[in-house]
């Protein structure tokens, strides 16, 4: 299945009656769950953040194995040389949960952790801590973590 076929089952599922057609691109997609215009965010935004999100819970169990790293490359689309770049950098950076959560802005939260579960496959105890921890740090409630679980079930399952 096409990731935007999975990221509209996802955001609908998680956003509500919010609505993707078939021919909503990643970009339409993102921008509408960050509510902003994805063309006027810099590299230090909620899209970036998103990103991020997606390779620090693939790294949470010391690897980035080759359908993590897909989900996260087809999530960034057709990337320019300098996107590219920046893609490889967080592939390769040293993983700081707790620097990272310092770059999220209030408000994203939810959406920071819907995207770190996405981006695994949640089958190895690194990365159930990993979720445990970063939820914490977020400051989430078990509540609103448990019904991300359950909105993301069929996905992942």
């Amino acid at each position: 299945m096409k990731l935007i076929s999975r990221l509209e089952e996802m955001f609908n599922k998680f956003m509500g009656e919010e609505v993707f057609y078939r021919d909503s691109t990643i970009k339409a997609v993102i921008s509408k769950i960050v509510n902003k215009d994805i063309d006027t965010i810099n590299a230090g935004s909620e899209v970036y953040i998103l990103l991020k999100a997606m390779v620090n819970a693939a790294k949470a169990n010391g690897e980035v194995d080759e359908l993590e790293r897909e989900k996260i490359m087809e999530f960034m689309g057709d990337m320019s040389k300098v996107q590219q770049m920046f893609v490889e950098y967080e592939f390769n950076k040293q993983f700081n949960l707790h620097e990272f959560v310092k770059e999220v802005p209030k408000g994203m939260e939810e959406q920071v952790y819907y995207m770190s579960l996405f981006a695994i496959d949640l089958d190895n105890e690194a990365e159930r801590e990993y979720l445990e921890l970063l939820a914490n740090k977020l400051n989430l409630a078990y509540k609103i973590v448990d019904g991300i679980h359950e909105s993301l079930e069929p996905l992942v399952a």
